[in-house]
């Protein structure tokens, strides 16, 4: 503790210095190479003692893939990871790198990649067998593949194919993605999906939900499974330098009813758009590492469009029409190492609708009782079926800390190394409905959380409770439909 505190006064001392020559000595401004260098010496100090630590071992180096820069990785969450990747490491050298029982009975549960010069085969392991539940299908049942093709440095062209059958609705469902990673230096992507399912056409990859790209659900995502669609979707994204990230799509679904109560049959041809801007002077970065998406301090906007195309008789099967914006700024405020605030401020609403179906509403992001995504990206205890209605706004706020409640006693702070977070939500609509959250929860960072929320419905005045576990951890263990 007392080096880290040196090393951080060191930095700070330096930075002072630098501050006070440029505004006390008029020359400093004619010697950028001194300027440049105590600079340099500052980063210098910072990342050898906040830098990324590697291990040489590549399966385990690939968990800090997204790890973001000093002070946003200062945090329990990775202490558990560094704490679990030398474990590994140690097993690794013991073995000689060899698959111990344990690690090929994980690998007959979670699946396996098998390797074939610069192609790859990866195999569903057994708890993939039942991929999902739901009301209306009832119990998944399937498998699924995945094929890879590698082309160069962080290229690569990924066919990934999963198939089930239904119990309660009696259905075959296929889903297919195509996906081509292109440009690694401006995290290019071009997706093609199709196939038929009931649920949402959008594939994000593991990066995408971990790092919370996207900032309101996909336009096709939403949690009505009362159809079955045949769907076609084109996808490409791709970062417009290092402040400007650009997301666009086209999809093409054909619902058709599959519950006893005869919904109509429609289709939707659906444009979406989304742009993030993360303005330079709000995200000054202390080493050379750029604070990445879901830590940087960003606006963000997002268009929706459903349309009919052009020629097709307006008498025969109609499309979902509509116009929706939305804007929202967002980011992680660092008070200190110990100490940050994450929140995202947004508002939306369509502006235009000739048919709109249930498929069609606003719906915001639901936790699972036990799933991949952040208590920051997700609801836990508003309905699943909440509407945004014509317009709406969002507040959301989380305060984490390695020193607050249960993480300043003995047990949990000392121990088991955890912190804490309080979380709030809260949802006002243009109509005059409003929704609060509240929550607490305990864990390691962005790693795994259990969390107890609670929450209000203002017009139904009815409360709901939930507990959630949160394990973004399996983000970055995943492999499938990733770029490395």
């Amino acid at each position: 503790m007392r080096s880290t505190f040196r090393i951080a006064c060191l930095a700070l001392s330096i930075l002072a210095i630098t501050q006070g020559l440029k505004a006390q000595s008029p020359t400093l401004e004619t010697e950028p190479s001194r300027r440049d260098s105590l600079i340099q010496l500052q980063e210098q100090l910072i990342n050898e003692h906040y830098g990324r630590k590697r291990y040489e071992v590549k399966k385990i180096d690939r968990l800090f893939r997204y790890e973001p820069p000093y002070p946003y990785n200062h945090n329990r969450g990775y202490d558990f990871l560094h704490a679990f990747a030398e474990s590994q490491v140690r097993t690794h050298n013991e073995t000689q790198g060899k698959t111990t029982t344990l690690m090929r009975l994980i690998q007959w549960a979670t699946g396996a990649n098998f390797d074939f010069g610069k192609w790859q085969l990866g195999i569903d392991g057994i708890v993939d067998l039942i991929p999902d539940h739901n009301k209306v299908d009832g119990q998944w049942l399937g498998y699924e593949l995945q094929l890879v093709r590698h082309l160069g440095e962080g290229k690569s062209i990924r066919l990934r194919s999963s198939n089930n059958y239904t119990l309660r609705s009696h259905q075959w469902f296929t889903e297919n993605h195509l996906m081509l990673y292109y440009a690694p230096r401006l995290n290019g992507l071009i997706l093609l999906s199709g196939g038929r399912t009931s649920r949402g056409t959008t594939h994000l990859t593991p990066e995408e939900i971990y790092r919370d790209y996207y900032g309101t659900l996909p336009a096709t995502n939403s949690p009505v499974r009362d159809y079955e669609k045949l769907y076609l979707m084109l996808r490409n994204r791709l970062s417009l330098g290092s402040t400007i990230d650009l997301s666009t799509s086209l999809t093409f679904e054909d619902r058709k009813s599959q519950v006893s109560t005869p919904l109509p049959h429609h289709r939707a041809l659906v444009a979406e758009g989304q742009l993030l801007w993360a303005p330079s002077f709000l995200n000054r970065s202390y080493t050379s590492t750029p604070i990445p998406i879901g830590f940087r301090r960003e606006l963000g906007l997002v268009y929706k469009h459903a349309f009919r195309p052009e020629g097709i008789d307006k008498s025969q099967v109609p499309y979902s029409s509509y116009s929706s914006l939305e804007g929202f700024v967002r980011g992680c405020i660092p008070f200190t190492e110990d100490n940050k605030l994450e929140f995202k401020l947004s508002v939306g609403g369509y502006l235009s609708h000739a048919l709109r179906t249930a498929s069609d509403e606003k719906y915001f992001a639901h936790s699972s009782a036990v799933g991949r995504q952040s208590f920051r990206q997700a609801w836990a205890t508003m309905p699943l079926f909440f509407t945004g209605g014509e317009g709406w706004t969002t507040q959301e706020f989380t305060f984490s800390s390695n020193h607050f409640l249960l993480s300043r006693t003995r047990a949990f702070g000392d121990f088991l190394k955890m912190d804490d977070a309080l979380h709030a939500k809260n949802f006002i609509s243009f109509d005059g409905r409003a929704y609060t959250e509240a929550g607490y929860s305990v864990g390691w960072g962005e790693m795994m959380r259990l969390g107890l929320f609670a929450g209000f419905d203002y017009s139904k005045q009815k409360v709901g409770v939930a507990l959630r576990l949160s394990l973004p951890l399996f983000c970055l263990t995943s492999s499938w439909s990733e770029r490395h």
